[in-house]
């Protein structure tokens, strides 16, 4: 299976495509190297330099490969600095996952892997969070993973690919 993660090139990115090839996947890491690094990436994935904020680096990198899935882990992720900064986080976390949603389409990929967070919790009620804990963002970091997950919920009635 040949599959896509975005931002492969950072930590947690990182090990996803080194158990991904581990598990025999065959693994695109798509990357900016804004928060990640070169070094990070595996020798055994194939690297392509773009970012999800530039539809034509996604038509590039869709029409030049087939993948049958996508693991989004692309995102700015500091809760903080999303209240100082909330148009960075709109443009890279919303309009750049969105991007890669309508590109999916678009080439029928079938399996969109997200990297949520806690986040869209907000304060919990109750501990251990589970998943049916009200949705309630305490920042717009969480905001955009929340949006971001409506958004896939309702592609995925009205389409082919599931979350």
């Amino acid at each position: 299976m040949r599959i896509l993660v975005t931002g492969g090139a950072g930590y947690i990115g990182s090990h996803v495509v080194l158990e991904a090839i581990n598990k025999g996947y065959d693994v695109t890491v798509f990357d900016d190297l804004s928060t990640g690094s070169r070094e990070n990436i595996s020798s055994k994935s194939k690297f392509v330099k773009g970012t999800t904020l530039s539809f034509s680096d996604l038509i590039k990198l869709f029409s030049t490969n087939k993948f049958e899935a996508v693991i989004h882990l692309a995102a700015n992720k500091a809760a903080g600095e999303s209240m100082l900064n909330p148009r960075k986080y709109l443009k890279n976390n919303l309009i750049g996952t969105l991007n890669l949603i309508k590109i999916c389409d678009k080439f029928k990929v079938r399996a969109f892997v997200f990297s949520s967070s806690a986040a869209v919790y907000g304060f919990p009620k109750t501990i251990p969070i589970k998943e049916d804990h009200p949705l309630l963002p305490s920042n717009y970091y969480g905001h955009t993973k929340m949006q971001i997950e409506e958004n896939l919920k309702w592609f995925s009635k009205l389409s082919e690919m599931k979350y």
